[in-house]
């Protein structure tokens, strides 16, 4: 799983699309037995992260956290399983909030330049619930989940929480995709190279979007196409 996860963030970290630059984005996975995770650690650079640079999370104790109106830097460290290793990154608690949901067991959270052009304008909220072509479909699913800019850490991981609830009560389903308004995106999986296929594929229909939003459009397909197409990944 180490191995894996290592793999994704060189990968997201040395992508030609420039997924995240610096210390931009975060990786996380799922451990053996399920109760604990393991999160990149804070200012760590993608394209150079090490095992020394991963953090291993006790999921219970930061699931808990969530519902807080607050949570102390102790209750906040607390959640790390071992205290002398490296402080977890501000998305910890997010991730581990998202692995509660059965077969994600990797996140990828990046900022690349075509998908925050679009949740970086007006036109976000098309971006996310409506769908451009069969593709977009299969791999990021029928909608991606929107969330609004909200500080990194705890109050961020409320707001993802408050909006999946929304989100999954219309689509019945557990979403592959979170657009983060002026923050990027988190793209969730089963393996490593699922995430890589879906934050792939945003990025292809971001770019499609802005240029098709130059030329009068998108011209979304219709919402009976989308079911009917999303419906195939079952068969």
């Amino acid at each position: 799983m180490h191995s894996d996860l290592l793999a994704l963030a060189h990968w997201a970290g040395n992508h030609p699309a420039r997924l995240v630059l610096g210390c931009e984005g975060a990786v996380a996975a799922t451990l053996a037995g399920g109760a604990q995770c393991v999160v990149s650690a804070s200012r760590t650079k993608l394209i150079e992260l090490a095992a020394e640079h991963l953090v291993e999370i006790d999921l219970a104790k930061a699931r808990a956290l969530i519902p807080l109106e607050e949570a102390t830097a102790e209750q906040i460290a607390a959640v790390q399983i071992c205290p002398e290793s490296p402080v977890a990154g501000a998305d910890a608690l997010a991730f581990a909030d998202l692995f509660a949901f059965e077969g994600i067991h990797f996140a990828l959270h990046t900022q690349p330049i075509p998908v925050n052009q679009v949740i970086c304008s007006p036109r976000a909220r098309q971006f996310s619930d409506r769908r451009n072509l069969p593709d977009e479909i299969l791999a990021c699913g029928q909608a991606s989940v929107l969330v609004p800019f909200m500080p990194p850490g705890l109050p961020l991981a409320k707001e993802i929480r408050r909006k999946i609830a929304l989100w999954r009560d219309r689509y019945k389903t557990i979403p592959k995709l979170i657009l983060i308004q002026n923050h990027g995106m988190i793209a969730l999986g089963k393996t490593a190279e699922e995430v890589q296929t879906v934050t792939e594929m945003a990025v292809k229909y971001a770019e499609i979007f802005v240029g098709a939003a130059m030329m009068g459009g998108p011209e979304f397909l219709k919402p009976n196409y989308v079911t009917q197409i999303d419906a195939t990944k079952l068969v």
